[in-house]
C-alpha cells in the first residue's frame, strides 16, 4: 500500500473515530429581546420579559441614561456587569440575570436621578450559569461619530460575544458582521437618549478585536463587549452493571462531569432538560433518547429475558448535545472507569441481587453514614423461570452466603474487617481491594419460599464499597449464584477537633476562656495547633479517611462567641489538605485568627460534597482563646505646651517642672500589623488613664541628661474603640534640678504596656537611664529652666508706677529674657504687699491689674497713693500652690487685707534670690515721692 492511500486511511479513521465520540456542538442561541424608552424624564423604567424564556436562560439587560452620576439599581436577582466610570455621558449600566424556574412578567430598573432613561433586556440559552460572563470590558468614548467597544481576550472556544453601546444623542448603526438585539432612542433636545445590543457567535480563543457601532452625529458615548461562555462539559460517562441477571431489567446511567474526577464527582448541573441518545447491542432499552436531569445526570433500564448464561450486550451513548472537552467513559458498576463510548454487561439466568423488599427489584443503595447500622435490605436469591423468563426463587430455607465487600475509592481496605453484615447474626465480613472478591465470609442467613432473606450493614469507615455476595453450587442449587450491590458511598459520621494549643514555645493548651475576663491564649495572627478526626457516627476513627483518589480534606470554620457583635476576623489555613491525613488523623500547625476574641471552630468536608454524597459536619468545639494583640502601633500626635495654661499665641515651650501634654493615637495590632477591631470594650486590656506609660526622653540623639528620676507621667485620657485609641494625651512632667540646665529639646517617648503584656510593635529611643532602644518616640518637646524676675521702682507720689516683670530662661550659661513666653500671667489674688514705711496705708497698696507677659517682659501696675502720701512698701508674687508667698522678704508683714489669697501654680519659674535652691518668690520694692536729689544716685544696691 503507498504511503499517500495509507494517510489517507488514517486520516478517514480519525475522522470516524472522532464521529464516533465528539457529539454534536450546542452553541449558545439567542431567544429573545424586549426594550423600552421613558416618553421624558424619569427615575425608573420598566422592561417586558423576554418571550420564550426557560430556567437557566441568561438575560444581559443594558439600562442608559442621560446623566453621569447617578446611581442605577435592579431589583433582587440582578448580577451588576458594568456601571460606567462618569467621564462620559450617558451612565450606561449592564447587569445579568439567570432565569429561574418562574420569573416575573417585567423588570424595572431605577435611578437616583430624574433624567431620559432607555432599557433593553436580551435572553440567551445555554449559557455556563455557573460562570456565564467569560470576558468583559467597557470604555467610555469621546464625541465623534464611532463609538468603540474594547476588545476582550476570551479563554473558552464558542463564545458568544455580545456588543452594548449607549449615547445621549443621535442613533446607532451596528458593527458589520453583528447581529442587533436592540436598538432604540428616547427623541431629540434634552431627552435624547440611543441604546444599541448586538451579538455574533466565536469560536476562537484569543482577542476578540473592538467592535465600532457608527452614530448619526458625533456625540460621546460608553462601549462594552461582553463574552458569555457556553455550558461546558468535561466528559460523560455512561455507567452500567457489569454483571446482570435475565430475568431483571437493569439501570443505565449517564452522567455530564464538570471536571475530570472519574468517577464523576462533580456533575455539570447546567445542562438540564438536554438529551443525548443511547444505543444498545441486545436487549431493549426503556428509552434511546435520555434526558439529563438538574443534578447532570440522566437514566433509563435495560433489559434482556431472553438472555442465556454469559449473554452480552453493550450500550452505546452519542448525540449530546453539548460537547465535551474530553473523550466519554465508560464505567462499569459505577467505578473503574476507562475511556469508551460503550459499556458492556454480562447476563446470568441466576444470581443475587439487593433489593428493599421482598420480591422488589435490584435497589440503589444509597449513600450511607460510617457506624450507622443500613435500613433493612433483602437479598434475594432468583433464576430465570423456563417458560415465563420471570425470576423465581434460586434457593430458600437457612444457609450461608459468601460476603465481602470491595474498596473502590479507595481502591485498599483499612486493616481489619471493617464491614459487618447481619443475616442470621453479625458477621464481620472480609474485605477486598479494587477489583478483588478473592476473601469473603460466610454468613448464616434465612431464604423465604420466593427467595428472599433479610440484611442489614455497617461500615466502620469511609469511602465508595461495593458489596459482593456469593453461594457455591450444590445439592439442589445446581448453579452457582453470585451477585453485587451497586459502588456506594460511606461519608463519615462527623469530626472533632482536639489538641487545640499554641504551636510554638511554651505551647500553651487553650484554655476556653468564657469571657474577656479569662485567661489569653495565643496572640491574633500566631500559630497555633488543632488535630482533625474523622469518626463514624459512634466516634471511632475513620482510617481510610484522606485517601480518596481525589484525597478529601476538611475545612474549617470559625465563628465569633466574643466579643458579641464584633469583627468576625480571619482564619488562615482553615483547609487541611486530604494529603495531610493519615489513619483518618490530620494535625494542622499553622492556624492564625486574625482577631481578639473567643471563636470555635466547625470542621466539615472541605469541598462540601463527600465523593458526591454531599456534605458531612462535625462537632463544633467549644470556646477557643481568648485571644489578644501582638502589639501596639503608635502614631504621634500634637504636642500641648505648659498644659496648665490657656493663652495665644500658644506656646512653642514648656518649663522644666512645668506639665506638658503628649498626643498620639495607639492602635492594638496582629502580628501582621493589622488593626484588630475587637480591641474594644472589656477586651481592651490597656486603659490609657491607668496605665504605665514608662516615660522616657533623651536630648537629640544622646540620652536625656535629666535624670529618669525627674520624668513623671500623669494623667491620660482616651480610650480604644474598634482596635484604636485615638486623641490620647499623655500629661507630663520634667522636673526642674536645683541648679539651671539645659536648654533641652527633649524627645519624649513611651512603652505602653497592657495587663496581658502587650507592648509596642517597634521602638526607636533609648531609655532615660541610657539602656537599649525600648521606647517608641511620640514627640520632641523644647525644654527650658526659668525663672521670673520682678525689678524694683520708684515714682511720684501721685502717680501709677510700673514695676518691670521678665520671665528669664537659662541660656547654658546665663539667664536672659525668654523672649517666647507670651503666655505666663500672675493675677492679682498671688500678689502681697508689705513693710509700708512712711506716710503710707494699707489702702495705698493696690495693683492694677494681673501681670501679663508678651514676648518675655511685662510689668506690675500699682496704683498711685491717695491723700498726698508717699513712702515705700514691697511686693511679692505667690508662685506657689498655696497664698503664702515663699520670698526673701519672709518673715515679713503684709499690709493688712493685702496679703495674697491664692498661688499662682507657677512654682517652676521660682529663683534663687536668696537661698541656693531655687525656691525663692520673686519680690521688690515700690518707692512713692522720692526726693530730687535721689535723682543723681550713682549707685544703689538692691536685695529684692
Amino acid at each position: 500500500m503507498n504511503r499517500s492511500l495509507t494517510r489517507l486511511l488514517r486520516g478517514v479513521a480519525a475522522s470516524v473515530l472522532a464521529a464516533v465520540w465528539l457529539p454534536a456542538l450546542a452553541q449558545i442561541t439567542f431567544v429573545s429581546s424586549n426594550e423600552a424608552t421613558s416618553s421624558g424624564k424619569s427615575t425608573s423604567i420598566t422592561v417586558t420579559r423576554p418571550t420564550g424564556l426557560v430556567a437557566g436562560d441568561l438575560m444581559l439587560a443594558l439600562v442608559v441614561q442621560n446623566k453621569t452620576n447617578q446611581t442605577i439599581s435592579a431589583a433582587t436577582g440582578w448580577t451588576l456587569v458594568h456601571n460606567s466610570d462618569d467621564t462620559r455621558e450617558p451612565k450606561t449600566v449592564i447587569f445579568r440575570r439567570t432565569a429561574a424556574g418562574s420569573e416575573a412578567a417585567n423588570y424595572s430598573f431605577t435611578s437616583t436621578d430624574n433624567e431620559a432613561i432607555a432599557a433593553g433586556v436580551v435572553a440567551y440559552r445555554n449559557v455556563d450559569t455557573t460562570a456565564p460572563v467569560n470576558a468583559t470590558a467597557m470604555q467610555a468614548n469621546g464625541s465623534a461619530s464611532s463609538a468603540t467597544a474594547p476588545s476582550v481576550t476570551t479563554t473558552a472556544a464558542n463564545t458568544m460575544l455580545v456588543g452594548m453601546w449607549g449615547a445621549p444623542g443621535a442613533s446607532f448603526t451596528k458593527p458589520a458582521g453583528a447581529t442587533e438585539s436592540v436598538n432604540l432612542a428616547t427623541g431629540s433636545g434634552s431627552n435624547a437618549i440611543s441604546a444599541l445590543a448586538t451579538h455574533e457567535t466565536r469560536a476562537a480563543i484569543g482577542a476578540t478585536g473592538t467592535r465600532v457601532a457608527t452614530l448619526s452625529g458625533s456625540q460621546t458615548s460608553n462601549g462594552a463587549l461582553i463574552a458569555l461562555r457556553p455550558v461546558v462539559v468535561d466528559h460523560y460517562e455512561l455507567s452500567l452493571a457489569s454483571s446482570s441477571l435475565a430475568c431483571l431489567s437493569g439501570a443505565v446511567t449517564v452522567t455530564a462531569c464538570a471536571d475530570t474526577s472519574s468517577p464523576c464527582t462533580n456533575a455539570a448541573t447546567t445542562i438540564n432538560n438536554q438529551t443525548a441518545t443511547l444505543a444498545a447491542s441486545n436487549g431493549t432499552l426503556g428509552s434511546t433518547a435520555v434526558t439529563f436531569n438538574s443534578s447532570g445526570v440522566a437514566t433509563t433500564t435495560l433489559s434482556w429475558p431472553a438472555a442465556s448464561n454469559g449473554g452480552t450486550t453493550s450500550v452505546t451513548l452519542s448525540s449530546e448535545q453539548t460537547t465535551a472537552s474530553n473523550p466519554r467513559k465508560c464505567c462499569p458498576n459505577g467505578t473503574g472507569c476507562s475511556v469508551a463510548n460503550s459499556c458492556s454487561t454480562t447476563y446470568s439466568t441466576a444470581g443475587f441481587i439487593v433489593a428493599t423488599a421482598a420480591g422488589g427489584a435490584a435497589a440503589t443503595v444509597p449513600a450511607q453514614t460510617a457506624g450507622t447500622a443500613s435500613a433493612g435490605y433483602f437479598l434475594r436469591a432468583v433464576q430465570t423461570a423456563t417458560s415465563t423468563k420471570a425470576c423465581e426463587a434460586a434457593i430458600t430455607g437457612t444457609g450461608n452466603v459468601n460476603w465481602s465487600y470491595q474498596c473502590n475509592n479507595p481502591g485498599t481496605c483499612s486493616a481489619g474487617n471493617l464491614m459487618t453484615v447481619t443475616g442470621n447474626a453479625a458477621v464481620a465480613v472480609a474485605g477486598n481491594a479494587s477489583g478483588g472478591t478473592a476473601s469473603s465470609t460466610a454468613v448464616p442467613m434465612t431464604f423465604d419460599a420466593n427467595g428472599n432473606a433479610p440484611f442489614s450493614f455497617n461500615y466502620a469507615d469511609v469511602g465508595q464499597v461495593t458489596m459482593n455476595a456469593s453461594r457455591a453450587a450444590s445439592g439442589s442449587l445446581l448453579t452457582a449464584l453470585s451477585g453485587a450491590s451497586n459502588a456506594f458511598v460511606v461519608r463519615p459520621g462527623g469530626f472533632t477537633l482536639s489538641t487545640i494549643r499554641q504551636t510554638a514555645a511554651p505551647q500553651l493548651v487553650n484554655p476556653v476562656a468564657a469571657s474577656a475576663a479569662g485567661a489569653r491564649f495565643v496572640k491574633a495572627g500566631e500559630a497555633f495547633s488543632a488535630t482533625v478526626t474523622a469518626q463514624t457516627s459512634g466516634g471511632a476513627t475513620t482510617p481510610n479517611y484522606g485517601r480518596e483518589a481525589s484525597p478529601e480534606g476538611v475545612l474549617l470554620t470559625r465563628a465569633l462567641v466574643l466579643p458579641a457583635g464584633g469583627a468576625a476576623g480571619m482564619l488562615s489555613n482553615a483547609t487541611l489538605a486530604g494529603g495531610s491525613f493519615s489513619s483518618g488523623v490530620a494535625t494542622v500547625t499553622n492556624l492564625a485568627f486574625s482577631e481578639v476574641g473567643i471563636i470555635t471552630l466547625s470542621p466539615a468536608v472541605a469541598d462540601s460534597d463527600y465523593l458526591g454524597a454531599g456534605s458531612v459536619t462535625g462537632t463544633t468545639t467549644g470556646n477557643i482563646g481568648r485571644f489578644f494583640p501582638a502589639q501596639f502601633g503608635l502614631s504621634a500626635g500634637s504636642v500641648t505646651h505648659r498644659s496648665g495654661l490657656s493663652c495665644a499665641p500658644a506656646s512653642a515651650f514648656s518649663y522644666l517642672g512645668e506639665n506638658f501634654r503628649l498626643g498620639l493615637t495607639l492602635t492594638a495590632q496582629n502580628t501582621a500589623g493589622a488593626t484588630t477591631a475587637n480591641y474594644t470594650g472589656t477586651f481592651a486590656r490597656l486603659d490609657p488613664a491607668s496605665a504605665t506609660w514608662n516615660l522616657a526622653g533623651r536630648d537629640a540623639t544622646t540620652v536625656f541628661t535629666v535624670a529618669s528620676t525627674r520624668l513623671a507621667p500623669g494623667s491620660a485620657t482616651g480610650s480604644f474603640s474598634n482596635g484604636v485609641a485615638s486623641g490620647v494625651t499623655l500629661t507630663a512632667n520634667a522636673a526642674r534640678a536645683t541648679t539651671p540646665d539645659g536648654p533641652f529639646s527633649a524627645v519624649f517617648g513611651v512603652a505602653p504596656v497592657d495587663s496581658d503584656g502587650v507592648a509596642m510593635a517597634t521602638f526607636d529611643m533609648a531609655s532615660a537611664s541610657g539602656g537599649g532602644n525600648d521606647r517608641t518616640q511620640v514627640a520632641t518637646v523644647p525644654l527650658r529652666f526659668g525663672r521670673l524676675r520682678v525689678s524694683s521702682a520708684a515714682g511720684a507720689a501721685d502717680r501709677a508706677l510700673a514695676l518691670s516683670v521678665a520671665a528669664q530662661s537659662w541660656t547654658g550659661s546665663a539667664f536672659d529674657t525668654n523672649t517666647p513666653d507670651s503666655c505666663t500671667t500672675v493675677a492679682t489674688t498671688a500678689m502681697s504687699f508689705g513693710n509700708l514705711r512712711g506716710t503710707l496705708t494699707t489702702a495705698d497698696t493696690a495693683a492694677s491689674g494681673a501681670i501679663t507677659l508678651a514676648s518675655g517682659a511685662g510689668s506690675l501696675r500699682l496704683a498711685a497713693p491717695g491723700g498726698g502720701r508717699s513712702g515705700t512698701y514691697d511686693v511679692a508674687l505667690s508662685l506657689g500652690t498655696s497664698a503664702t508667698d515663699a520670698s526673701c522678704l519672709q518673715p515679713w508683714a503684709p499690709g493688712a487685707g493685702d496679703a495674697a489669697t491664692a498661688g499662682a501654680n507657677l512654682a517652676f519659674l521660682r529663683g534663687n534670690f536668696c537661698a541656693a535652691a531655687y525656691s525663692n518668690d520673686p519680690s521688690a520694692r515700690a518707692t512713692f515721692g522720692r526726693q530730687r536729689g535721689m535723682d543723681n544716685v550713682v549707685y544703689r544696691r538692691e536685695n529684692f
